[in-house]
């Protein structure tokens, strides 16, 4: 039988992250320093995650509304969150070198694991 695909979350959900720096609502998110995590956007940010949905101090969980859809994706390299990634050979993802980016990653994984990342 053949495999389907969908991704983890679609445009419009809230998705939970963890806490990594106090976050008020409304504030603009950014990976945190720990994967699946956010800490408050900072200027320029190229880690842009979303919209925090509700005040939350470091430790706690934190709805934050996405608008573009996340993926499980396999690593080609290792991946570190908050890195740009680019297209791999075979369909996988990879650090950007000189592609152009496509995903952010939000977790960190090692070569051939799957890492969750945001479209760009």
């Amino acid at each position: 039988m053949p495999k389907s695909y969908l991704p983890l979350f679609r445009p419009g959900d809230t998705v939970t992250f963890n806490v990594t720096t106090a976050v008020l609502a409304g504030q603009l998110a950014e990976v945190g320093t720990a994967d699946m995590s956010v800490a408050p956007a900072a200027a320029a940010s190229a880690k842009y995650v979303g919209v925090v949905g509700h005040d939350a101090k470091v430790g706690d969980k934190v709805t934050i509304e996405i608008g573009k859809p996340i993926h499980e994706l396999k690593a080609t390299g290792a991946i570190t969150r908050g890195q740009k990634l680019e297209a791999a050979a075979t369909g996988s993802v990879r650090t950007l070198a000189s592609g152009a980016a496509i995903f952010l990653a939000l977790t960190s994984v090692a070569d051939g694991g799957l890492v969750r990342a945001i479209q760009l």
